[in-house]
């Protein structure tokens, strides 16, 4: 059976590449796209390679309702829901923010968005699942939520270890740190829900999947197909430690072998 997939967190066009491996792997995909002047962006578009997009304000928390009431209104229900903050991808717009004022743009779009979007899920799919009262506990279509975070070094941690990368701002560390603590606590809130399953992925400079969105996306749809096939379910403290993009999955093969 297909999945149902929204991904939010890198619009495209930078996200296609991600979003090209899910539907590789069998996904119904909707992806976020960034506003544009004179867009359409109250409605959903197809790219050539069947990837749905809409659009997604970051700073309104209306705009979180109305995208997640859009995948949810396309596809009846949502299987998986993948929350991207990709680090040195972000680090291309805010890198060199210092002013106040952008900090408060930091906290809208790098923070507050992060938050009205997991709350949204979470809140919406919760209620779609208890008002299905008339299916049984089988029947019922669960959500898996997966909080993907790929990091970037920061200004100290590059003093500290002598890199000669680039480093994330100030602001842009702040608001990276707010995303793994927001996900850690979310998921934390989540972990006996039987209506939805966090999946903590976290992806550093060192690992080989880092500047590779397609080798990224090909290893975490697998890995989420390989969850669903395992005769236990993960236990609370897999459920709330992070997961290193490539690893094997419990009792199964990593993407390395």
């Amino acid at each position: 059976m297909e999945k149902t997939l929204l991904i939010a967190g890198k619009e495209l066009p930078d996200g296609e590449m991600f979003a090209s491996g899910a539907v590789t792997s069998g996904r119904k995909t909707l992806i976020t796209r960034l506003p544009q002047p004179g867009d359409d962006n109250e409605g959903l578009r197809t790219s050539t390679n069947g990837i749905l997009s809409a659009s997604w304000n970051r700073p309104s928390a209306l705009s979180a309702r109305a995208l997640v009431l859009k995948a949810l209104n396309e596809f009846g229900h949502l299987d998986e829901c993948v929350i991207v903050f990709d680090e040195p991808h972000l680090l291309q717009k805010y890198g060199d923010i210092a002013s106040t004022a952008e900090n408060v743009r930091i906290i809208e779009e790098l923070i507050s968005s992060y938050q009205y979007i997991a709350a949204e899920i979470t809140t919406r799919v919760q209620k779609q699942i208890r008002n299905a009262s008339q299916l049984s506990t089988e029947e019922k279509r669960r959500l898996r939520l997966v909080f993907l975070h790929k990091t970037n070094h920061s200004l100290a941690q590059g003093i500290l270890e002598k890199s000669t990368d680039k480093p994330s701002s100030p602001f842009l560390s702040a608001a990276s740190a707010a995303f793994r603590a927001y996900a850690e606590n979310i998921a934390a809130s989540l972990v006996e829900s039987d209506d939805i399953t966090p999946l903590l992925v976290t992806c550093d400079e060192g690992n080989d999947m880092h500047a590779n969105d397609a080798v990224l996306s090909s290893w975490l749809f697998g890995y989420l197909d390989q969850l669903d096939s395992l005769r236990r379910p993960l236990s609370a403290k897999q459920r709330l430690s992070w997961t290193k993009a490539g690893t094997k999955t419990p009792g199964g093969f990593g993407f390395f072998g």
